[in-house]
């Protein structure tokens, strides 16, 4: 189920925190995060996320099509 177009996406803050020092910093490095409801960017693409699944942090690499 889509989230309304009248709320907007859902975005972490800590996270988009992350990814902006992360951008500005030109790190590699994956980002850890919990946020699993949090809706993927433009900004994040290309940027490897490590996202908790209940038990451990599998690694994710953000690609276009993910976006939205």
């Amino acid at each position: 189920m889509s989230r309304s177009l009248k709320k907007g996406p859902y975005t972490d803050a800590k996270l988009m925190e992350k990814v902006e020092k992360a951008l500005k910093k030109k790190k590699k490095k994956p980002i850890k995060t919990w946020a699993r409801a949090s809706t993927i960017t433009p900004a994040m693409v290309g940027m490897k996320f490590q996202v908790h699944n209940g038990k451990d942090f599998p690694e994710v690499l953000i690609d276009e099509n993910m976006v939205g």
